[in-house]
């Protein structure tokens, strides 16, 4: 009985710490989007770029954000295989968020900016880019929830966007920017929630 209780708990160390292992992984892939959205605002700031400077620094902010995240996702699976659990994506999913992103950019970006739903031009921009944000997360929150398990740490990531659309569309200036620091905020508290999981698990 002693040894089975040992054991026991040498597999539970260890599942915990490929729990935690994955949700590090999580808070780094919202982390990367984090720098990856602020460097580009701080990039408007400083040189007041069209906006034909998106048109190629999205594309090449993506590689490079998918890149991170790809190698730190391999990192991930060498834990599982050396706790002897194989962790594999499944091609359905990685489609259906995908299809979640495209989805979010046509309402967001293209559909939502030509209603005008905001006071101003730029209040109807800000809403656009709380929808995208909004329906793009929420849509890959339930993609994971079927494929892996809700993620509850993702829940400020839209959430807290989706409640600040009807603010943004009273909003007479600086609507987008505060609509970005409103993401920002949002992904900020998701990062803290995973790696606070990761403590937890580790910790069992």
């Amino acid at each position: 009985m002693e040894d089975v209780k040992e054991l026991k708990d040498v597999l539970e160390r260890v599942e915990g710490k490929l729990i935690a292992a994955g949700k590090m992984y999580g808070a780094m892939n919202f982390g990367a989007w984090l720098s990856v959205m602020l460097f580009y605002y701080l990039l408007m700031g400083l040189f007041n770029v069209s906006w034909k400077f998106s048109l190629i620094y999205w594309p090449i902010a993506f590689v490079v954000a998918t890149s991170f995240t790809a190698r730190v996702w391999m990192r991930v699976k060498r834990i599982g295989k050396v706790t002897g659990k194989e962790l594999e994506t499944s091609r359905t999913g990685a489609v259906l968020v995908a299809l979640s992103w495209t989805a979010g950019i046509v309402i967001g970006w293209i559909v939502v900016p030509k209603m005008n739903l905001g006071v101003t031009s730029d209040a109807s921009i800000a809403v656009g880019f709380l929808t995208f944000i909004t329906l793009s997360i929420f849509g890959m929150w339930l993609v994971f929830a079927k494929y892996g398990g809700a993620e509850r740490e993702m829940l400020p990531a839209f959430l807290l966007p989706a409640m600040g659309i009807p603010f943004a569309r009273g909003m007479e200036s600086g609507a987008l920017l505060w609509a970005s620091f409103l993401v920002a905020l949002g992904f900020s508290i998701t990062i803290l929630w995973y790696i606070y999981s990761a403590f937890r698990a580790i910790e069992r």
